[in-house]
This record gives structure tokens, C-alpha cells and sequence, in this order.
């Protein structure tokens, strides 16, 4: 099951967030730590911005240069080996965006899963034929064999739903989400009734942001924010975006978008409310 691996996107990111911090504390550059172990400084720095993987000879030099002790050196050669693992999601990449990959890397291992959605339904409680409308109509103009790997990779995310430790998941909708005919009358309302049964499951919150709120905080477009078991992981922020997919890495946009999420749940209606609302849609499109 996917909660079972462990995630190699954020192993590389824990084990470069590690190796940074014990260069610095070593009171070592980067150009000298980089020759101790025969890479560039270039290569290194990438290393421990977690752009590029290491090989498990290099880091067990690069720890014996920092000092570290025999625990943090144990951990981390453990960190290591499981940063070179290959996830589900690994035999799609060539076929979707690399960090469309990444990102279901930080999903699969995800303690929280906090998202809010303006125009579409999340990916992890979308039918298939609704994820399947959404692409056929989306901006890049897919063959269908490309759609049906994008509605595969979907499917398989939403494993995360029925795994024995699920994460917990919070979704807000403006209520644009559940009114727009994506796929038609017949599948929007299948995908309604489906959202609500989702949103009945103990570890799942739906809420719904009415028109009548006006404007919000969500109002620039949709986010996701990743939290992790490990406190010393930062949380993940994801922006999808036609020009690309977004990370914000800085302590300071990453609290922001938390606040506004917290904002938006604040303001939204009650999961009890917004089943309702969701149900009443559902029936008035049958």
C-alpha cells in the first residue's frame, strides 16, 4: 500500500536539509566540502537543495568529513538508501511533469492533507470519468492513451483514501467547484454523490465556500498544503499554475498560505452544511 514506502521525494529533501546543516555546523564551504568528496560545488549545492539525488559512497564521505556521530551517521545512510527507492508513481515519469511527480511523492507520505480547490474537484476524490472530462478539456490537448495513463495515476493516488493510517484530509470548494458541468449533467452528478460519500469518511472533511461570501482568501486560485509525521519536515506548499507547478520554500509564504487556509475553513460552511448543499446539487442535476 502507498503508506507503507516510504516517500524517496521527501527522503531527498530530509537527507539535503541534513547535510547542509551539518556543513554549516562544521564551518565548512561548500567549494572545500565538494573537493573532500570529488564533485563540484555546483553538483553539491544541488544536493542540498534536494534538485538532484547523491549516491550512498558520497554521503558517507561527506559525513565523515562533517564529524557527525555514529547515530546521525546510521540515520542518515538509512535516509539515504531510501531516497534512491522508486515509488508507483516512478514508472509514469517521461509521461507527466516532473514535478507533478514530486508532488505525488510528498502526497504519498503526507500526515495532512489540506487543499483548497476554486474551479475543479481535488484529484484525490475525483470518478474517473469526471478526471477524464477535466483533461479532455483542459489546456494541453492530450491523445487519449495519455489520458487514460492521467486517469490511472489518479485512481492509484486515491489509495491514500482506504490505506489502514490514512492521512487526515481537509478540503475547501468555492461552490463554483460542484456547479460547473464538467463531462455533463450525468457525470457531474455521479461525481457529487461520490464527493459526498468520500466526505462521510472519518478522516475527511469537505466544506463548501458559498457565492454569497463574496470574496476570500482562496480567491487567487487553488493551493494544497503537505504536513508531515517528522516535525523537522516543513510543510509542503504546491500551487498548480499554467505556467508550471509552484513550491514557495520560505517560512514566511508557507505560514501565509496556512493562515489562509485556516481563513477559508473559518468562513466556508460546516462539513455538515456543505454535505447537504453538495447532496441538494446532486439531486437537482437528476
Amino acid at each position: 500500500m502507498l503508506r507503507c514506502m516510504a516517500s524517496p521525494t521527501l527522503r531527498r529533501r530530509r537527507l539535503a536539509r541534513e547535510l547542509l546543516r551539518l556543513r554549516d555546523q562544521a564551518g565548512m564551504t561548500i567549494e572545500v566540502a565538494a573537493a573532500t568528496v570529488g564533485i563540484s560545488a555546483s553538483h553539491l549545492s544541488r544536493v542540498e537543495r534536494a534538485q538532484v539525488g547523491v549516491r550512498l559512497p558520497v554521503v558517507k564521505v561527506l559525513l565523515s568529513t562533517y564529524q557527525a556521530d555514529a547515530a546521525t551517521i546510521a540515520y542518515l545512510l538509512e535516509v539515504a538508501k531510501e531516497a534512491t527507492t522508486r515509488g508507483w508513481w516512478h514508472k509514469y515519469v517521461g509521461s507527466i511533469p516532473e514535478q507533478y511527480a514530486t508532488y505525488i511523492g510528498f502526497e504519498a507520505e503526507a500526515e495532512q492533507i489540506w487543499n483548497f480547490e476554486a474551479a475543479a474537484v481535488p484529484g484525490l476524490l475525483q470518478t474517473a470519468d469526471y478526471t477524464r472530462a477535466l483533461l479532455q478539456g483542459g489546456t494541453t490537448r492530450l491523445p487519449e492513451d495519455q489520458i487514460a495513463g492521467r486517469v490511472e495515476i489518479r485512481l492509484q493516488r486515491q489509495q491514500l483514501l482506504s490505506t489502514p493510517d490514512p492521512p487526515k484530509m481537509w478540503f475547501v470548494l468555492d461552490e463554483s467547484v460542484i456547479r460547473r458541468h464538467v463531462g455533463g449533467p450525468k457525470v457531474l452528478a455521479r461525481q457529487l454523490e461520490h464527493l459526498a460519500e468520500v466526505a462521510a469518511l472519518p478522516h475527511v472533511d469537505v466544506q463548501i465556500m458559498p457565492f454569497a461570501v463574496g470574496a476570500h482568501p482562496g480567491t487567487p486560485g487553488s493551493f494544497v498544503v503537505l504536513k508531515f509525521h517528522e516535525p523537522t519536515d516543513q510543510p509542503v506548499v504546491y500551487i498548480e499554475t499554467m505556467a508550471g507547478d509552484l513550491y514557495p520554500e520560505s517560512q514566511k509564504d508557507i505560514t501565509g498560505v496556512i493562515l489562509a487556509f485556516d481563513r477559508l475553513r473559518a468562513m466556508a460552511l460546516g462539513p455538515d452544511d456543505s454535505a447537504k448543499l453538495i447532496q441538494r446539487a446532486a439531486k437537482e442535476l437528476s
